[in-house]
């Protein structure tokens, strides 16, 4: 049986960085996926509407 005394090679340095990068990917995309799965990007359905209410409650709070 052979041992290997080489250490730490080019080869260990790729590994890592591909795995480090690969689980930045992974996260990125998970995240990805649930923001847009929860989010409908409907935030009033009439934005003129939604500002003149604004407006009375701004009005009412002075």
């Amino acid at each position: 049986m052979k041992t290997s005394a080489q250490g730490f090679t080019g080869l260990h340095m790729l590994l890592s960085t591909s795995a480090f990068f690969c689980v930045v990917i992974a996260v990125n995309v998970t995240m990805a996926v649930y923001a847009s799965s929860s989010w409908s990007g409907l935030v009033v359905e009439n934005t003129y509407v939604a500002s003149q209410e604004f407006n009375r409650k701004a009005a009412a709070m002075k």
